[in-house]
């Protein structure tokens, strides 16, 4: 295997000449993948300078735009890559740069959105609650109680979906619910699918609506599903999420913008839970693309009619699949400003180096959803798309 060294990746866009987004896979000769990133094309010509790889790596393209072909050169940085660097800066220094052209700003990308009616005694559906687990009787006993035993409205049942648990306390914990009549505990000893715990205990349950939750979401409020079920009841709404913070209390979801960092983010993570954000859009109940599985809410006619969570995606991006699907049978998804509930992610997945399995996700969800990551409705284009502060881009989204 050739060392690594100080390369240069040039990526050109030959068409089309508008921006376009793609996912780009850098293998080796064993067949393993080595360096992975998503990035929007804006110009034609896109250089990373100084990476340190094997130039030999071989580059896989995936593009969801029929249109697209797009081609990548590998060279190590010699002496002429650094001379011409050199002169290229001295050059710069003389020239007169060109003022910046700054994006237009468009409020009306934020729409708010408010529910036909509400959920009242005379029409409580039945809630299904559906939480796929893996041990973490701690995480998920908390979950329980808060969301589910503590909860005031009255018809609703508990799925919970065991892959694989072995620790005493889960079974314990296991045990007590099952005295419960409204709890069903369906065991799948299988490799880990995401999206197949969550049909599974869809099939497993009863109600006309279906509400999924990760195992390490809590909440103090009693009430938190009635806002969201009256909005999930609207017959233009297919899909529905809420408001997570972090322990810290600030924001860990506030909806999913697409085309962030090249693919997509959750806009305003990270700020107080109290920052209206711009526009306000981190204090109003909008439409936006996508909401996260970790408290996504929807009717079992729509789960139905589009086909389930699609078992391909394993670990990443069913949930943002499912909305995208949904938006585009005509749904509205919807970000509820309220409730807000606790997320404590990271304490039932890690940060760590992506595995193979969510290269893959990434890269079918690049096929399929490509062409939509290049301009979001519902995120206003003056908003960076490096990361998901919310904060003003330096350069409009419709290339040059």
């Amino acid at each position: 295997m050739a060392k690594e060294r100080p390369c240069q990746i040039k990526i050109i866009r030959h068409a089309p000449e508008r921006p376009i987004v793609a996912f780009f896979r850098f293998i080796d000769a064993a067949g393993e993948c080595v360096i992975t990133f998503p990035f929007r094309l804006q110009g034609p010509v896109t250089n990373f300078n100084e990476v340190m790889m094997d130039p030999s790596l071989t580059a896989q393209i995936d593009c969801g735009d029929p249109e697209a072909r797009i081609s990548v050169r590998v060279m190590p940085c010699g002496r002429r890559y650094y001379w011409g660097r050199k002169l290229r800066c001295f050059l710069d220094n003389f020239c007169r740069k060109p003022q910046p052209v700054l994006p237009v700003r468009d409020p009306a990308r934020i729409v708010p959105f408010a529910a036909q009616g509400v959920a009242t005694s005379s029409a409580r559906p039945l809630v299904s609650i559906v939480i796929p687990t893996r041990d973490r009787a701690d995480l998920l006993a908390c979950a329980v109680e808060t969301l589910f035993e503590r909860a005031s409205w009255p018809n609703k049942e508990l799925v919970i979906v065991d892959n694989g648990s072995v620790e005493r306390e889960t079974f314990a914990l296991f045990d007590r619910l099952r005295g419960h009549p409204d709890v069903t505990i369906l065991r799948c000893d299988e490799a880990f699918n995401f999206s197949r715990l969550v049909n599974e205990g869809v099939r497993a349950s009863h109600g006309e609506v279906i509400a999924l939750l990760n195992n390490d979401v809590e909440t103090s409020d009693p009430d938190w599903l009635s806002p969201l079920v009256a909005l999930t009841v609207d017959p233009r709404v297919g899909v529905v999420g809420v408001k997570l913070l972090h322990e810290d209390r600030t924001v860990q979801h506030a909806g999913i913008a697409l085309g962030i960092r090249g693919l997509v983010a959750h806009a305003g993570a990270g700020r107080a839970a109290d920052d209206p954000g711009p526009y306000a859009m981190l204090a109003t109940t909008r439409r936006v693309s996508a909401v996260t599985g970790a408290c996504l809410l929807t009717r079992r006619g729509i789960f139905d009619s589009l086909g389930l969570f699609d078992e391909k995606f394993v670990v990443e991006f069913n949930d943002v699949d499912y909305c995208l699907r949904a938006g585009a049978a005509g749904y509205a998804v919807v970000w509820a400003a309220n409730p807000m509930l606790l997320h404590k992610e990271g304490s039932t997945r890690q940060a760590r180096p992506l595995r193979k399995q969510e290269v893959l996700d990434r890269a079918l969800f690049m096929k399929c959803w490509g062409q939509s990551l290049v301009d979001d409705p519902f995120y206003p284009p003056e908003l960076t798309l490096h990361d998901e502060s919310l904060t003003l881009a330096t350069a409009p989204r419709n290339g040059w």
